[in-house]
């Protein structure tokens, strides 16, 4: 374990939902541990600085409206899973012991890659957001399937046609990825995924790619679609708009929970090879 200089606690939590009262009890426990050494505890994205650790209490999507902040502030986020899935929020509400511990800056972190996505509209940006799960490009449903032209690097990859397309990054891989049949992508590799949303041709089929090459996606035919950024950050898009995906040269540090791997997480959150 790593002993990293934590002055401040930037507290993130959704005061909502089912679990109100779990949400205040690790609230109410993370002030008092913080000052029991002098650290101040924040929720203004103002009172941020070098020295903080941001702590996102809720779900996975708590922990990816934090994580927004945290990459921006260049920040560690740590993830305590008071949701239905957790599959990011590694630490459980009950294991205080390694809450504290966390909390005196004792802990390791694992490099997550963000994406950069642009979209162009006659040439011109009109929207950019970094993402840590996934893009995705869905039609309307008032309206036709979307047929979209796809390049890695500049080479061509034939027409794809159906309700969307998905390009995600590691994390993002056991997500909405996965919910469409793609590939499970070890969290600190550099790929995307290029998944196909109910696709008109049955033999449309996940491509992983590196993440160091270009990702450009052409609207071919499209009346009108809906661009969306981790599951929340959307914009229409129309026929002949660009989107532009590239891999964001700079990581997002999330503190691990030493009890568990990721195969460990699989198994316990999405019951990987379990008898069902």
């Amino acid at each position: 374990m790593k002993s990293n200089e934590i002055s401040k606690v930037f507290l993130y939590f959704r005061n909502d939902g089912k679990r109100v009262s779990e949400q205040a009890e690790i609230r109410d426990f993370i002030i008092e541990e913080c000052g029991k050494r002098g650290g101040s505890v924040t929720g203004d994205v103002q009172d941020i600085d070098p020295g903080t650790l941001a702590v996102a209490v809720g779900g996975d999507g708590t922990f990816l409206s934090c994580a927004a902040i945290a990459f921006a502030h260049r920040i560690p986020i740590a993830g305590i899973n008071v949701g239905h899935l957790g599959f990011l929020a590694e630490i459980n509400p009950d294991e205080r012991e390694l809450i504290s511990s966390v909390l005196r800056g004792n802990f390791d972190v694992r490099e997550r890659m963000m994406m950069d996505v642009s979209v162009f509209r006659s040439e011109a940006e009109i929207f950019r957001f970094t993402a840590l799960n996934e893009v995705t490009i869905h039609r309307d449903m008032r309206n036709p399937m979307l047929l979209l032209g796809i390049e890695y690097d500049s080479e061509e990859m034939p027409f794809w046609k159906g309700d969307g397309l998905i390009v995600a990054t590691p994390t993002g891989s056991t997500a909405y990825n996965l919910s469409c049949n793609g590939p499970i992508i070890y969290p600190t590799d550099a790929a995307f995924v290029i998944n196909a949303i109910s696709p008109h041709a049955l033999t449309h089929r996940p491509i992983v790619v590196p993440a160091e090459g270009e990702i450009r996606v052409t609207a071919k035919e499209c009346v009108k679609g809906v661009l969306t950024c981790d599951g929340n950050n959307t914009i229409e898009v129309f026929e002949n708009d660009v989107v532009v995906i590239r891999k964001n040269p700079v990581p997002l540090e999330t503190v691990i929970n030493p009890k568990r791997n990721f195969f460990n997480i699989l198994s316990e959150r999405l019951h990987l090879g379990k008898r069902l």
